[in-house]
């Protein structure tokens, strides 16, 4: 194992059944940093390259870190333990998925050469939930004072008067 290079060359790492693992920093995932409040935590990442069916690339592997988020019920950090597995089949046609078996997701592309860390975000921001909450009911959540109900006034009213005194007329 060593660690992983900036670009991943698909079919070069394939061929060569690589296997990599690294820890960064989330920090060092722009995209992710924008979004989390723990920028120096670490993320461990593995990733195996492979040939399936003799000539589909493909890659294996997880990523664990923890994101610290707003709570999107009551506005206080919520730190989330993440864990993607993939296991990702890099096909140029689509007639090749049906070589495969169902534990593949298939992914349409004919790079041969992309971003390690642009890679790895995207396989890490499909598992944040849309709306991070805490799994509890959050405190400030359950405000515990009463609502003060006010009256009020029926914007009809003045029209209401208006009939009746006609009415009465």
């Amino acid at each position: 194992m060593q660690g992983i290079p900036t670009n991943i060359k698909l079919l070069s790492f394939s061929k060569k059944g690589l296997i990599f693992s690294q820890i960064f920093s989330v920090k060092d995932f722009p995209r992710i940093n924008e979004i989390v409040t723990n920028p120096n935590d670490k993320i461990t990442v593995d990733l195996s390259f492979f040939i399936e069916n003799n000539r589909i690339p493909c890659i294996e592997g997880n990523v664990k870190l923890e994101v610290a988020l707003d709570c999107q019920r009551c506005l206080t950090e919520v730190k989330l333990q993440l864990n993607p597995v993939f296991k990702l089949a890099f096909i140029i046609h689509e007639n090749q998925a049906d070589e495969l078996d169902d534990s593949f997701e298939t992914i349409l592309n004919a790079d041969e050469e992309f971003s390690t860390i642009e890679f790895i975000t995207d396989e890490v921001l499909i598992t944040i939930p849309m709306i991070p909450m805490h799994s509890h009911d959050c405190q400030s959540y359950k405000d515990k004072s009463p609502i003060m109900e006010q009256k009020r006034e029926n914007p009809f009213a003045v029209l209401e008067q208006l009939k009746n005194s006609n009415r009465s007329q």
